[in-house]
């Protein structure tokens, strides 16, 4: 009391340890403060790290492919806290991995995807959409990450030939093949890759380096028969009919299919072997009596040996069928001339050169995506195909960045108002390409 006193007083100065005492006290008084705010903070953190143990142990099952135990753990999660976004995510991841795509873009669009993980999730969802545009970025974002490597590669090597990048595919494809234990499928993605693009020769050799990497193919992204046959088709159409043969039967020695059939009755026939080409013919027409290609086939030889009755008899039914093609229809032209049915040939005349040019220009637009895949004809056509598909969303993605083009070109603004109204699309004879 005196000391206060004093100090009001202004009796003299002040003692100096007094002062000091006073100012150790404060500085003990804020680190127990401190130290009270910690403990509290850190009580708190343990206690969500604690309470958040099930949506870690559903990740970590997840990740270890124990799909149904993860989707049991975070449901009996989600059953007390509905809104928790970290675990919605988590059954998002899931939802994908089981297929239902639809349900997991629905909880990404409530509460977004912030970790790496969730991002592939919701690119792969997309993917499973067909909705490639909106993917991409995505699958570009994750891929510095270096999760789910190989995955995001082969995906975004697929993705990008979707689009157009072929080159930037390729690239993916690379790199996909280099990671361990994936060689083999990624020479049958490059393959793959050069197949579509046209160029036969470099398809043929990424998939004999299948061969020579897995022998009995086993471990591809598609079942063996599936590659023997189209690894067949390839060196068929390149001209290399013996070796396609081999191939062929590969295939229909692990499960026949007509279409597997008419590969092979194709290959004899360029071959010479005519008689066995005529019982892989019948052997696919017994199988699928509305093979198209089956019919074609036994029709032409027909034809080469004098049967113009059995060849009209084979293909006169699929006049109304909506998938006939303009060799078909050369062929009845020249069956019914070799019957003296005038009036026939000439009716199938007109109608072969009519399909002749809507292939033409079919033809004309395929080989603007493959030569040039990302000019703007090429993303027009993309959208064009996609929209013929149903694939609507995509077709609308594409053309959305048309403006100017469309004011100038009537088939890119009649595209875009068909995809907008889900309507039916303008002829091809609109596009600037000839038919040949």
């Amino acid at each position: 009391m005196a000391f206060n006193m004093a100090m009001t007083a202004g009796s003299g100065p002040p003692d100096t340890s007094i002062r000091r005492l006073s100012s150790r006290g404060g500085r003990r008084l804020a680190m127990q403060g401190i130290a009270v705010a910690l403990f509290v903070a850190g009580g708190l953190w343990g206690t969500l790290w604690w309470q958040e143990r099930p949506i870690r142990l559903a990740d970590s099952q997840l990740r270890a492919g124990q799909r149904d135990a993860a989707y049991e753990t975070i449901g009996q999660f989600l059953h007390d806290h509905p809104d928790h976004h970290r675990a919605l995510a988590i059954k998002a991841r899931i939802l994908v991995e089981e297929g239902n795509s639809q349900a997991a873009l629905n909880i990404f669009d409530r509460v977004g995807a912030s970790e790496p993980q969730d991002v592939h999730a919701l690119a792969k969802a997309l993917l499973h959409q067909e909705r490639w545009s909106q993917a991409l970025p995505l699958l570009e974002f994750v891929e510095p990450t270096g999760i789910d490597r190989a995955d995001v590669l082969y995906e975004l090597a697929a993705c990008r030939m979707k689009l157009g990048a072929v080159d930037r595919a390729l690239e993916a494809a690379e790199q996909f093949a280099k990671q361990p234990g994936f060689a083999a499928r990624g020479e049958l993605l490059k393959g793959t890759i050069h197949q579509q693009r046209g160029n036969l020769r470099l398809a043929a050799a990424s998939w004999d380096r299948v061969l020579k990497l897995s022998p009995e193919v086993s471990d591809l992204q598609i079942p063996p028969e599936e590659f023997f046959l189209e690894y067949g088709r390839v060196l068929l159409a390149m001209g290399e009919s013996a070796l396609a043969e081999t191939n062929i039967q590969r295939s229909l020695k692990i499960r026949q299919t007509p279409d597997a059939l008419v590969s092979l009755a194709q290959a004899q026939f360029q071959l010479g072997k005519t008689q066995q080409a005529r019982q892989a013919f019948e052997s696919a027409l017994s199988g699928d009596p509305y093979s198209i290609a089956a019919r074609n086939g036994l029709a032409g030889l027909y034809l080469s040996e004098g049967q113009a009755d059995k060849a009209v008899e084979l293909l006169a039914p699929l006049e109304n069928s909506g998938v006939l093609t303009s060799e078909v229809a050369f062929l009845l032209q020249r069956s019914y001339a070799r019957l003296k049915n005038e009036l026939e040939a000439k009716r199938w005349q007109e109608k072969a050169e009519l399909l002749r040019k809507e292939e033409s220009l079919k033809a004309a637009a395929d080989q603007i995506l493959r030569e040039t895949p990302d000019s703007d004809w090429a993303t027009v056509i993309r959208a064009y195909k996609y929209a013929q598909q149903g694939n609507w969303s995509e077709a609308e993605t594409l053309l959305r960045p048309m403006g100017q083009a469309a004011e100038s070109q009537q088939f890119i603004r009649e595209l875009i108002a068909a995809v907008k109204s889900r309507g039916p699309l303008p002829s091809l004879t609109g596009l600037p390409v000839r038919d040949n």
